[in-house]
């Protein structure tokens, strides 16, 4: 079922909570080749000061924000199963999957998840395949963590109700 809107709504960014400004903007610079595009204290309304930054890569930003108090990062049993945006995914193209995950890898991020998911997703449930599965018929997916153990998800190129090509 559709529903048409009288506008395009296009995706912007993603806001993120850091501890370490400096230690973040590192880490995504280097493991995920972001930019910094912007960065200033502001005075948010009911919440202070806050150092913020805007980060971006092509046309995709993430928006980093420092509160001046500590924020507690996610335990695995608080993230799974709680409400509220869960992480942010990128994708790549199905040459780059194995070259993407030898960067990060090299880049110390450890991979939390590493499996395959298979591009027929009509079986309930739909269950992960393993690491070497065949990947003429399945996508791989790989979550790693930011330094504040904020889920980063980097998925070969699937496109969900089309499969695993746009065309």
């Amino acid at each position: 079922m559709s529903n048409p809107l009288p506008f395009k709504l296009n995706m912007h960014h993603v806001g993120i909570f850091v501890s370490d400004m400096d230690r973040s903007l590192a880490w995504y610079e280097d493991v995920l080749g972001f930019e910094l595009a912007h960065r200033s204290v502001n005075d948010l309304p009911n919440q202070g000061l806050v150092q913020m930054a805007w980060i971006k890569n092509g046309e995709f930003y993430i928006e980093l924000y420092q509160y001046p108090n500590k924020l507690e990062p996610f335990t695995v049993p608080s993230y799974l199963g709680s409400l509220g945006t869960k992480h942010v995914c990128f994708w790549v193209g199905h040459g780059d999957y194995k070259k993407m995950q030898a960067h990060v890898t090299a880049k110390g991020a450890k991979p939390i998840i590493d499996c395959r998911w298979p591009n027929d997703q009509s079986a309930s449930p739909v269950r992960p395949l393993p690491p070497d599965a065949d990947p003429d018929t399945s996508g791989g997916v790989t979550y790693v963590v930011d330094p504040d153990g904020i889920w980063i998800e980097i998925m070969e190129e699937y496109w969900p109700g089309v499969g695993p090509s746009k065309n």
